[in-house]
């Protein structure tokens, strides 16, 4: 089957390198590496996981009180010159 497929200058080139040593026809030399990559035994792509995260429920519906400030941080921290 003919086809017409674009490729980068510097992969042609290499590839037209390729048959010239080898004495094949360029046709050949695409052929040939087309069947190693389809016929490779890579493992097939795996899926991407979906990691489910455990839902905590409450006790009270009263929101979070969770402060904001530097203050409270550098106490949960224990750094020095903390309060």
């Amino acid at each position: 089957m003919k086809t017409t497929l674009e490729i980068p200058d510097d992969l042609f080139r290499e590839a037209k390198a390729q048959a010239a040593l080898t004495g094949q026809k360029l046709k050949d030399v695409v052929a040939e590496g087309l069947r190693a990559v389809l016929h490779s035994k890579r493992p097939p792509a795996q899926k991407r996981r979906h990691i489910k995260f455990p839902v905590l429920t409450s006790r009270t519906k009263a929101p979070l009180a969770i402060p904001d400030d530097a203050a409270y941080r550098a106490e949960l921290l224990d750094e020095p010159g903390s309060p």
